[in-house]
């Protein structure tokens, strides 16, 4: 028995009859899934809003999907889903299972092809896996064009290579991060505590600065900007061995919501992006400034790659990292 076998089995623990078991998968999936995520229906991207069984039992589990201001309900088993949180993949997995369908790939979005013709897609950089109650949403906001971005004049021999790379890779899906700020309601981003703790460092305050975002990790440990500015405080003040393990775990929390295969883009225009953004700059110059010059190349290049049109800060970093120039504060 596998790791399906077994969720499966526990899922149907008190059920009897298909009716019973389907409104089981209906009733963890309104728990436990992360809505809504992206799929797609016969090549049509959708956004699915709700898993539920409408008492068909022939046509089972039903996904409500939204496309285009409409909502549509197709069967849950015709959707190839996105990139989606780990739980919604398992769960997604597990009703496959029992309906006795092949398995699908459903954490690998749409490919891009690099000119090697191999599709880039991005690789783990912690040091270590973080295992969360609850990964971070990711809510997709369309596809990215490169080739609607501005690069600067149009000439390929002054064109930085991984930028013409990027560009060849052509349209990729595009996602926003669910940023986490605990006590803090989405209608009132006003208030950023997170923010009253970066002003405190900038202005000398480091250890109630500290004390604001340790009190934050507390609350919820997926606030990812926390761990950035904690981060900060100690490169700024201590180094970046102080610094490195903070910055990890910030990366660590990101990528575990990041499906495996993820090939997405998660532009720093999305603000809610940014603090997975700020961690692999962190990790990165951490790296660059211990002179692990191979470590703060990947960082560097995987930055760039996913953050899309914002990738010019990356690629200043990676050309000083690939000539194994010191780092600098300047």
């Amino acid at each position: 028995m596998d790791d399906l076998d077994e969720l499966v089995a526990e899922i149907l623990v008190d059920a009897y009859g298909d009716s019973e078991e389907l409104t089981a998968f209906e009733t963890v999936f309104a728990t436990s899934a992360r809505f809504p995520f992206p799929a797609r229906i016969v090549g049509t991207e959708v956004e699915v809003v709700q898993v539920c069984f409408e008492g068909d039992e022939r046509r089972g589990l039903t996904a409500v999907c939204r496309r285009g201001g409409e909502r549509h309900r197709v069967a849950l088993a015709d959707l190839t889903p996105g990139p989606v949180t780990v739980e919604t993949s398992l769960l997604l997995g597990a009703y496959r299972r029992w309906l006795g369908l092949p398995a699908l790939d459903a954490l690998q979005a749409a490919p891009s092809s690099s000119p090697a013709g191999k599709p880039w897609v991005y690789s783990k950089l912690a040091s270590h896996a973080e295992a969360l109650d609850a990964p971070l949403a990711l809510r997709p906001m369309g596809t990215w064009d490169p080739a609607e971005q501005y690069w600067g004049e149009e000439d390929d021999e002054e064109m930085d290579p991984l930028i013409q790379e990027i560009i060849a890779a052509g349209p990729r899906p595009e996602y926003e991060m669910e940023q986490v700020i605990p006590g803090v309601d989405e209608e009132d981003w006003d208030i950023d505590p997170v923010a009253d703790a970066a002003a405190m460092h900038r202005a000398g305050y480091d250890r109630e600065s500290v004390r604001v975002l340790e009190g934050l990790i507390v609350e919820d440990e997926r606030c990812i900007d926390a761990w950035v500015h904690l981060g900060n405080i100690a490169f700024d003040s201590r180094g970046p061995k102080a610094a490195l393990e903070l910055y990890d775990t910030a990366v660590a929390i990101g990528e575990a919501s990041l499906p495996d295969g993820f090939n997405g883009v998660l532009p720093w225009g999305l603000i809610d992006n940014r603090p997975f953004l700020r961690a692999l700059h962190g990790l990165g110059l951490c790296a660059w400034r211990q002179r692990r010059w191979a470590a703060a190349a990947q960082i560097f290049t995987a930055r760039a790659w996913i953050d899309g049109g914002g990738t010019w800060d990356s690629v200043v970093c990676l050309h000083n990292v690939q000539a194994h120039r010191r780092w600098t504060s300047e």
